[in-house]
């Protein structure tokens, strides 16, 4: 095996990129897709879950605003129809008022008060902040000292809460039943005729059933609806994220390939500077010999010479292959059996040598392809070493090929009855640098991958220790 050592300086400056430190500790290598795969599922989760709770409670304060303004409305209107403020300034009731109403003249307003879908306790003030009437007997006539809301009330404000019955140990709610565990509190504002002064405030308890439905549908929807938004934009970007790492780990493999052939390519050109012209001596000399010496034993030993400088210029072309820049490609018609066949005949003698049977399997006519000759013959030179190389005592190589028309694809298959690969090597059978051979330079199953590549093609192997393996070519017809 030829061995290839690049230069290197005694003595190399620490950087940030090196795998070891300089405390000598191994940096671990960054890891993007799992890293922002943790990341960014918590990030979304923590916005995902603020942007659910903000517009659940921004919903829920619509629709109680929209309910206490729908009340407040109904309450003024009423009150205009029944005589507006002279209601609330002592005016004679009709008969049939309580002595509670009596006293204010307000038997119409407080029956429509009491009888309000949900309503489960109302207050009526007076703008001076006195109860004139209350669902509660015991408050008609008080005053309370210190009440935020009524004072907003009185200022014209219409104040509404949702308040949790649970949460808020009030004693005042115990009062209004086990199946209550949530009340909204409305404080309504109520105007003069002309709008300009508030004559009154009506406090009221509700208990809505279809506001609270209401409400809870709309948290359903808006959580549904953030977690549904979430996930597809986690996947999306998760996608997103995945295949932009696999575009930088496929570029910065090609560029470390790029960089390997530009060293492998000017040593190429070196090694086949210098050593063709004395390897075409040599040769030569070789073939004089046979053609001119009468002893069988010498003469075989010339084709020994010539058999292993021929050896030594195909990897000579194999380096110059490999490392051939892919715009410099010319394709043209290239017939691959055609290409197949010579390429066996190049191996005439070694397949005779090793007592290995030759079988096609490919009697149709097979169509061509748009391809490079050169590296075709190349590719297939490689295979059938390698396939060589497997049966060093005998066996059988089987090549054939088949043409599928409706899919526009070609197949070649190319197996031997060797010692097969182990499944270990598998994975690493395209690499550089992996080579177990002891002759050659390592870079045939490469050069066949790159060729393949080349032409827009796929391989795959598969084998069996102690059976074979068998090379699976395809290519797109013209």
């Amino acid at each position: 095996m030829l061995a290839i050592t690049l230069p290197r300086s005694r003595k190399a400056a620490p950087t940030r990129d090196s795998a070891h430190s300089v405390t000598g500790q191994v940096d671990k290598p960054f890891n993007l897709i799992r890293s922002y795969a943790i990341t960014s599922l918590i990030v979304m989760l923590i916005i995902g879950g603020l942007a659910a709770t903000l517009f659940s409670n921004y919903l829920a304060d619509s629709l109680i605003r929209r309910d206490a303004i729908v009340s407040q409305a109904f309450l003024q209107s009423l009150t205009e129809v029944e005589g507006g403020a002279e209601l609330f300034r002592g005016e004679k009731s009709t008969s049939r008022a309580s002595s509670a109403e009596q006293a204010y003249g307000l038997p119409e307003l407080v029956d429509h008060i009491a009888t309000m879908p949900g309503v489960v306790r109302a207050n009526l003030y007076s703008n001076r902040g006195k109860v004139l009437w209350s669902t509660r007997s015991d408050l008609i006539g008080k005053r309370f000292d210190v009440n935020h809301e009524l004072e907003e009330a009185l200022a014209g404000a219409t104040v509404f809460e949702l308040k949790d019955v649970k949460e808020e140990h009030k004693a005042e709610y115990k009062a209004f039943g086990i199946g209550i565990s949530q009340l909204v509190e409305n404080y309504l504002p109520i105007w003069d005729l002309e709008n300009s002064k508030v004559v009154a405030v009506v406090e009221i308890y509700k208990a809505p059933k279809t506001l609270f439905d209401a409400i809870a549908s709309a948290h359903f929807l808006v959580w549904v609806s953030v977690a549904g938004a979430t996930l597809f934009l986690y996947a999306t970007l998760f996608w997103i994220v995945y295949r932009a790492n696999r575009v930088i780990r496929t570029q910065q493999l090609r560029l470390v390939e790029s960089e390997t052939l530009v060293a492998v390519g000017e040593m190429a050109s070196a090694v086949a500077h210098s050593i063709r012209n004395p390897l075409a001596a040599i040769r030569s000399s070789a073939e004089l010999t046979t053609e001119t010496s009468g002893d069988a034993e010498v003469r075989e030993t010339a084709d020994d010479i010539i058999n292993e400088i021929d050896r030594v210029e195909q990897w000579v072309r194999e380096l110059l292959i490999f490392c051939r820049p892919e715009g410099t490609t010319q394709f043209n018609t290239a017939y691959l059996d055609q290409i197949l066949s010579h390429s066996l005949q190049g191996y005439e003698r070694v397949i005779k040598r090793n007592r290995v049977k030759l079988e096609s399997k490919s009697g149709q006519l097979v169509p061509a392809i748009k391809g490079d000759s050169a590296l075709l013959g190349q590719m297939f030179n490689s295979i059938v070493a390698n396939a060589l190389e497997a049966m060093p005592n005998g066996g059988t190589l089987t090549t054939e090929i088949e043409a599928d028309t409706q899919s526009k694809m070609i197949q070649i298959s190319i197996t031997d009855s060797g010692h097969g690969i182990p499944e270990a090597r598998m994975e690493t059978m395209f690499e550089t640098s992996l080579t177990t051979k002891r002759h050659g330079l390592g870079i045939g199953m490469l050069l066949v991958k790159r060729v393949v590549d080349r032409h827009g093609g796929s391989i795959s192997l598969s084998s069996r220790v102690g059976q074979g393996t068998t090379a699976c070519l395809r290519f797109p017809l013209i």
